[in-house]
């Protein structure tokens, strides 16, 4: 990892191109389901962003779906290394997987402490969306992502079979 300045930003259209780059390169890691919001857009970037614009304020969202911001973490505001979701809030599934944090590195980003730095910064987001604590889910065998959340003062309380998979998922709470 370098001492590059790291950030959040929401999806802008500068960086349209390296986000489909990013979103390539997850594909091709076997990892289809990072921003299916985007295949579902057919990968045109502005239908993508008016989603993610849609997603935060409730519109027109699928009936399982909550409010959610999306951000990008990225580089010295150029290359993106990696991609989060708050959820404003949980429902009883979202409970169960999901939780308010999701986020992701790209493949070649792993293993230099991003996600750590990652989780961080959207902790800091989730306290101006004036949330004291915050869930946080994740398989079983994800072990890197385990130690992710640790990190950052994740606390085990529980766990669940996922309906999507039928794996163990692990259930955490930080304070904030």
């Amino acid at each position: 990892m370098t001492t590059d300045k790291l950030s959040l930003i929401r999806p802008t259209p500068d960086l349209a191109t390296a986000f489909h780059q990013t979103i390539l390169e997850f594909r091709e890691n076997g990892e289809l389901n990072i921003e299916s919001i985007y295949d579902r857009s057919e990968r045109d970037f502005s239908v993508y962003q008016q989603f993610c614009l849609d997603a935060e304020t409730g519109k027109n969202l699928p009936r399982e779906f909550v409010p959610q911001t999306t951000f990008w973490m990225v580089r010295n505001k150029q290359y993106i290394i990696g991609i989060s979701h708050l959820r404003h809030y949980l429902t009883p599934g979202l409970k169960i997987e999901g939780g308010h944090i999701g986020y992701s590195i790209r493949p070649s980003e792993r293993n230099k402490g991003y996600g750590t730095q990652q989780l961080a910064l959207i902790l800091k987001v989730c306290r101006l969306f004036d949330l004291t604590k915050v869930m946080i889910t994740c398989d079983f065998d994800n072990i890197g992502s385990q130690k992710i959340i640790e990190k950052n003062g994740g606390i085990r309380s529980g766990e669940a079979i996922s309906p999507r998979t039928n794996k163990l998922v692990y259930h955490y709470w930080i304070t904030l």
